[in-house]
């Protein structure tokens, strides 16, 4: 496919070329800046939860414990903090195509038929993404420009601007 989205069906101007390692780190980098706040209010919640538990008599604290060391061995929290997380990639891709960071990188994900991609083709995106670190396969798939995820979840991140270039 020598790394250019070809086909249509949506309406979607199709024809762009894939995205280059750069565009998708910096987009990854915005992202993870926007990310970050969302997961601080997040663990400010769950704090506030277990604080709200142990004042109510609920949740009772060994000797000395505090909340903070006890929501550090709790599987809830780590799985909402995760939640979160993924709510928002998966919210992006699969409504716009795009999260805040990658528009602004002129990017945009989609299947190559330029459809947006389904709740479970963005959860296979964001697991097997690795933290972004799937985006370096672009570096060496100098063909189709396709990173790990994309590959997985049967997808492609194309740039928006056909002028813009890699």
């Amino acid at each position: 496919m020598s790394g250019k989205s070809t086909a249509t069906s949506t309406g979607i101007s199709l024809n762009l070329p894939r995205a280059g390692f750069r565009r998708r780190l910096g987009a990854w980098s915005i992202d993870a800046l926007l990310v970050l706040p969302l997961l601080v209010v997040a663990g400010y919640l769950g704090y506030g939860l277990a604080h709200l538990l142990v004042g109510v008599g609920l949740l009772s604290l060994g000797e000395g414990a505090t909340v903070g060391e006890w929501l550090a061995h709790q599987l809830w929290f780590s799985l909402w903090l995760a939640g979160v997380l993924c709510s928002y990639f998966v919210w992006f891709w699969c409504r716009d195509g795009q999260t805040p960071g990658m528009v602004r990188f002129q990017l945009r994900v989609q299947n190559t038929d330029g459809s947006l991609l389904r709740v479970g083709q963005a959860l296979v995106r964001l697991a097997t993404s690795a933290f972004g670190l799937g985006n370096l396969m672009v570096i060496f798939d100098r063909r189709e420009f396709l990173a790990f995820q994309d590959y997985w979840a049967s997808c492609e991140t194309v740039v928006t601007s056909p002028a813009a270039g890699r």
